[in-house]
């Protein structure tokens, strides 16, 4: 048995023995990573497979309430499935955990059973990396957007957390905090897994600006002694750069993606750091809250400036936030 496939194992037997996923585990399975095989690939995979070997058990799950863990077990293309929208997001860990330690037992806990899992997950994997799919762009496609309040396509079913001029997915395990221009609060930061996505939203003068702005954010980056460029992922269009920030007394280089899209009359920005903020293929948590969010200009509480290419608009603080917002969504 190879490292990966002794280490997904390991998060097994773990949440066997604790029924919740230890923070030891959850580092082990290198969820966010999907541009190469990591433990919690296999466990994703092996999740599908076991869905296909046991139709019985996903009717269980979602007699249990559990619908939209039933409903992923339940798709026709697993792997496509979990690599090409952001259903997965959605779910905590844990469910997912649950899910296969209960195939497992329902297969007599034989190591086996695993071992051939792990396999099947492994090379399935490998065909969607191989493929490019992971890598095309993945905006209003009719299942992502961003999307404009006045759209009637904007999926019901995502649950969002209504920040005014930005409704924002609610993301399972992440935490929240406001961004300061002054005294205004203009934008959120979620943080997850090692990583921080910041949102912000802009009222556009003209028409689409953000062909215009990339060049000025590229220019702006090396201007401060750091590293950009355009590049194309399934966020669209971005810019991939190295910016240098200080922590700890020190200065170095913050891996960041730059992401943006165009609605009717804003631009609705996304900012990505943290260590695997560039790789090739996106953490499907970045996507989901940056294709789900929806933008509704009609809380904006500025009209944009005339003189100004875009305007940055504030968001308000949630009904429900504690000052800092730590711990929301």
């Amino acid at each position: 048995m190879n490292r990966v496939r002794a280490s997904a194992k390991a998060i097994v037997e773990q949440y066997g023995r604790d029924g919740r996923l230890s923070g030891e585990s959850l580092a082990l399975a290198e969820f966010g990573v999907w541009n190469r095989t990591t433990p919690g690939m296999l466990l994703l995979g092996t999740g599908y497979l076991a869905a296909l070997e046991d139709p019985a058990l996903v009717e269980r799950t979602l007699e249990s309430g559990n619908e939209a863990l039933a409903m992923m077990l339940q798709d026709d293309d697993p792997f496509g499935a979990l690599a090409l929208t952001d259903a997965g997001a959605e779910l905590s860990w844990d469910q997912w955990m649950a899910w296969i330690w209960t195939y497992w037992q329902s297969r007599g806990m034989s190591l086996g059973v695993l071992d051939e899992l792990f396999e099947e997950a492994e090379e399935g994997w490998r065909e969607i990396v191989d493929s490019g799919d992971l890598t095309r762009p993945r905006v209003r496609d009719g299942a992502c957007g961003p999307w404009d309040a006045s759209e009637t396509l904007v999926p019901a079913d995502t649950e969002r957390i209504d920040y005014g001029v930005m409704k924002i997915p609610r993301l399972e395990g992440a935490e929240t905090r406001p961004v300061y221009a002054g005294e205004r609060i203009v934008g959120v930061i979620v943080r997850f897994g090692g990583h921080a996505f910041s949102l912000q939203v802009y009222r556009a003068r003209g028409g689409p600006v953000w062909d215009t702005v990339r060049p000025k954010i590229i220019n702006g980056v090396r201007d401060q002694g750091g590293s950009a460029e355009d590049a194309e992922s399934s966020f669209g269009a971005e810019v991939r750069a190295q910016i240098p920030v200080v922590k700890h007394g020190q200065r170095m280089l913050q891996p960041t993606r730059i992401v943006g899209f165009d609605g009717p009359g804003w631009l609705l920005r996304g900012v990505y750091g943290g260590p695997a903020a560039l790789a090739d293929v996106v953490d499907l948590r970045a996507h989901h809250l940056f294709t789900q969010t929806v933008v509704d200009l009609s809380a904006a509480e500025v009209r944009a400036d005339a003189t100004e290419e875009i305007t940055n608009l504030e968001v308000r603080r949630p009904p429900t936030a504690r000052r800092g917002w730590a711990g929301l969504p």
